[in-house]
């Protein structure tokens, strides 16, 4: 009796024994109508927010991409171009002062400090956004730090040697002008192309379309179509307003983000051959001028303009005139078209008055030669140099000006996709409840 007793009390419960028996109380569940019909709803929430959530997520990516462009990468990348420059210009005022006043050294003159000025800010800057301190970028930032107070050291015995005469001055400012060419401005060119190169390898990948976020949004409404059919059959009613509106909203949110998607895709390339390249070029430019400056300065300090010297600076203001003959091909608007005819303007002036020096130095006459090449006639060297440096400088602004437009439109447009497909995401899911809802109602 005790053991039968025993045997038909209460059966005790193992601690596994709930988890043991969830699958079995859950195909229980499925197999009844508001038990389908509740995990068909909650699969296309889970879907719908899945969906939304993989394209916002995409989409804040790119918008912390481009926000990492647009407040580092290009103001590196600038600084380095400027660091490019204003080396340049240092290199080119400091030998043509050797020629101007003899009395003054280098480090009187305002072009001069301010070149040195800005290069040093430059540096500084530069510096500030790299974060690898190991990386090649650092290791050139650290060569033009070190090599700069020796170039300026030997500026400033130039001019200390020319001012009393001694013709020791012109050898110092020679190799000043050589270690600028051939040290401190190919480390600034390379960093210029490293950083440079960074912000268009960036532009390029934000232009690839989001094809995981946007196979999300297409799964979404292929479910939503397939459940409001079977919703339809399962129910021997008509489709379902609530699934029919997710559907439409989920098809709106898919089109609007598959055509922003598809329009940087296809736009993306040209909006970086718009900016990015066309800025690398004209920086690559007003160096390739200030070098021919340099170099045009540099002979006659040395009082020996060479066949060598001349067959160099005209084939670099022939290949500055077709680089930009070329961009100006690339130019939209007509303002950068005549601002690049007024650059090509002032190479030609600058290379028709430096053929009339070159002459000068050849019949003797190098008094006459310097006047030509330092003085302030309107159609001299200076003078065309100058205006020609000036007109790059401008359009250099104005191309960094539509690169950081078209960041800034990018990141507008990204938010944009962001915000519309999170509200018809929630919008959906809301649709999916109210359509399930009345089918619910049915069997309560």
């Amino acid at each position: 009796m005790d053991e039968e007793a025993a045997t038909d009390g209460p059966r005790r419960l193992h601690i596994f024994t709930p988890l043991v028996e969830a699958p079995k109380r859950f195909a229980r569940f499925i197999s009844t109508t508001p038990g389908l019909l509740s995990v068909v709803s909650v699969i296309l929430v889970a879907a719908i927010l899945a969906a939304g959530g993989a394209m916002a997520a995409s989409s804040g990516d790119r918008q912390d991409e481009l926000s990492t462009m647009v407040n580092r990468s290009e103001p590196v990348s600038f600084s380095a171009q400027e660091l490019y420059n204003s080396l340049s210009v240092a290199d080119a005022v400091a030998t043509t002062g050797f020629l101007t006043d003899p009395s003054r050294t280098a480090d009187t003159r305002d072009p001069y400090r301010r070149a040195l000025d800005t290069a040093s800010r430059a540096v500084v800057r530069a510096s500030n956004g790299i974060d690898d301190p190991s990386s090649r970028e650092m290791s050139l930032i650290l060569e033009i730090q070190e090599k700069l107070p020796s170039y300026v050291s030997l500026v400033t015995e130039a001019g200390a040697n020319n001012r009393q005469g001694f013709p020791l001055g012109a050898a110092y400012i020679t190799q000043a002008s050589s270690m600028m060419q051939e040290e401190l401005l190919p480390a600034a060119a390379e960093l210029y192309d490293r950083t440079s190169s960074s912000v268009v390898a960036q532009q390029h990948r934000l232009t690839r379309p989001s094809w995981f976020a946007l196979s999300g949004l297409l799964a979404a409404v292929l479910m939503l179509i397939v459940a409001q059919f079977w919703l339809a059959a399962w129910s021997n009613r008509r489709i379902s307003v609530g699934y029919a509106t997710a559907t439409v909203l989920m098809s709106v949110a898919l089109v609007w983000a598959g055509v922003s998607s598809l329009s940087t895709w296809h736009e993306g390339p040209r909006g970086v051959t718009g900016t990015s390249l066309p800025l690398q070029t004209l920086t690559s430019l007003r160096i390739e001028v200030q070098q021919a400056r340099s170099t045009e300065v540099l002979g006659l300090v040395q009082r020996d303009y060479t066949s060598d010297n001349q067959n160099s600076f005209s084939d670099r203001v022939a290949s500055i005139d077709a680089q930009l003959e070329q961009l100006r091909g690339a130019a939209d608007g007509q303002d950068g078209r005549t601002r690049i005819d007024e650059a090509r303007e002032a190479l030609r002036t600058w290379d028709s008055a430096h053929a009339q020096m070159v002459s000068m130095v050849r019949q003797g006459d190098y008094s006459a030669a310097v006047r030509a090449t330092v003085g302030d006639d309107d159609n001299g060297v200076s003078e065309s140099f100058t205006a020609l440096d000036n007109d790059l400088e401008s359009l250099i602004g104005n191309s960094r000006e539509q690169l950081r437009d078209y960041l800034a439109d990018a990141g507008a447009a990204a938010s944009r996709v962001n915000l519309l497909v999170l509200v018809l995401s929630l919008l959906s899911i809301l649709c999916v409840i109210q359509g399930t809802r009345p089918r619910l109602q049915e069997y309560l």
